[in-house]
């Protein structure tokens, strides 16, 4: 799997890693084959809490989407904290960690997958020296349930590319393809010279590789483990589960760390998070040039949307991220009642580091006070041309609005519950569906406030959401 800034693997990946548990060893081979379905390990980290920073920044790599330079500037920062010797080349032994647990993680998620379909096809990686046994299984078409996956799903040794498609029988009919057995087994002894002790190994498969991630949940294992030499691992909190960026400077993790500032404030955010999860929302963060239909900048990204955004691509195709502006004016943001997405424009500046929270939040006030003598166009346009967070923060608000419009969508979309000219702003008063989106991003960042401007309005969206959440 190549690591994209800002893309994520999904979440079948993120859980398998998440449900593991820490076991502090000497060697790799002390977890052997699927006991890595459900150990985390780091070779030589034998101490709780490094194993347990260790385990943070590769959670932070797969379920945030971070980069192998990320990771291994996080890997430095550890050893010199805890002053670790390691063995092998810094630079080596993190992307050995990175690529590994990323890999595997990945690839355990599409076991699960998978098992949607009848047939499974092996297929050989991309890479520059490809190795002879691996490229005599590329092709084989097996049903799921032959004993040749409980072996060799890949990964199947060190930096192993390969990969399982799924086919069905209409599939394989329509392609004129049949089922293709692989050539035979051979199998190799394998001694670990620190015990003595012999492994029977299929030929072409590094040691400790021939196994399936994921095939079984090693409950007893895991249990003996969290007794013996292992704490669970408590992943951190994210209030947006995922979101895809092409900018470096707002990604999920720089957005999850302003939302858990807003969250400290702001009780509706811990109801937003629970939203994202429910339904599965996504988020695309694009620059202007790249929302451009047929745009250069746009067929640049679509292969990362894609695998993003794998089921809605089908469907929509390139219309899942641009947009056709009319009159030239380009959307801060768009989405669709038909989409599980929202996408939101950047500039290629935009930072969320340089959000201003307590400023957001006052947002609702200065609508309110502004008001009085001449109505805000949006929420965000506040921010954007008068407050210091400009574009950054003005970005999140548009987030927000996007969210309302999902948040409107799965509760039904009702109308409003009274004449939308009573309006904070005057894009509120456009359309039912803007009123519900402008007053949502209010309701979210300052109920409270919302709540004096008028009641009513903040009474209906804790009834909405709650609506949208069952």
């Amino acid at each position: 799997m190549t690591a994209r800034y800002g893309s994520l693997p999904f979440k079948e990946a993120i859980s398998f890693f998440q449900n593991k548990l820490n076991i502090p060893s000497e060697r790799w081979v002390d977890v052997w084959r699927d006991g890595h379905n459900s150990g985390f390990m780091v070779a030589g980290a034998l101490k709780d809490d490094l194993l347990n920073d260790f385990r943070r920044a590769v959670d932070s790599a797969i379920a945030e989407g971070k980069s192998i330079g990320w990771f291994k500037k996080e890997f430095k920062t550890i050893v010199a904290k805890h002053g670790w010797s390691h063995t092998g080349e810094t630079n080596w032994r993190a992307k050995v960690i990175y690529d590994t647990n990323m890999r595997q993680s990945y690839n355990a998620g599409r076991f699960e997958q998978l098992q949607h379909f009848d047939f499974w096809e092996y297929q050989h990686g991309d890479s520059v020296h490809p190795r002879a046994m691996h490229l005599s299984w590329h092709g084989t078409v097996l049903p799921k349930e032959h004993d040749f996956w409980q072996t060799h799903f890949p990964q199947n040794g060190w930096g192993c590319k390969c990969k399982v498609r799924g086919r069905t029988a209409k599939q394989l009919e329509r392609q004129g393809n049949k089922v293709k057995l692989p050539p035979k087994t051979e199998i190799t002894e394998w001694t670990d010279k620190a015990t003595g002790e012999v492994h029977k190994i299929p030929k072409g498969i590094d040691p400790g590789f021939d196994y399936a991630p994921k095939k079984v949940v090693v409950k007893q294992q895991q249990k003996k483990l969290s007794v013996d030499k292992s704490r669970p691992f408590e992943p951190p909190e994210r209030i947006a589960p995922t979101a895809f960026s092409t900018v470096k400077g707002a990604d999920v993790h720089s957005l999850n760390s302003k939302l858990a500032e807003f969250k400290t404030a702001k009780p509706q955010f811990d109801l937003l998070g629970k939203f994202l999860t429910k339904h599965e929302v996504k988020t695309l963060f694009v620059k202007a040039s790249e929302m451009t239909p047929r745009s250069k900048a746009s067929r640049k990204i679509n292969d990362a949307v894609m695998a993003y955004l794998p089921d809605a691509v089908k469907k929509y195709g390139h219309n899942n991220y641009t947009y056709r502006a009319k009159r030239g004016a380009m959307p801060n943001g768009w989405t669709a009642a038909e989409l599980n997405h929202i996408t939101v424009k950047l500039e290629s500046n935009a930072n969320f580091n340089k959000v201003n929270v307590s400023e957001l939040i006052n947002v609702v006030e200065l609508a309110i006070l502004q008001g009085k003598d001449n109505i805000p166009r949006t929420l965000s346009s506040i921010i954007r041309h008068w407050g210091d967070s400009g574009n950054h923060g003005g970005a999140i608000i548009t987030w927000l609005h996007e969210l309302g419009h999902q948040v409107h969508f799965k509760a039904g979309s009702p109308k409003p519950p009274m004449n939308r000219n009573i309006s904070l702003t005057r894009y509120g008063s456009d359309l039912d569906v803007e009123w519900h989106a402008e007053h949502f991003a209010a309701w979210m960042l300052n109920r409270e406030a919302l709540a004096r401007w008028n009641n009513n309005i903040a009474v209906y969206f804790d009834n909405l959401m709650k609506k949208a959440l069952q």
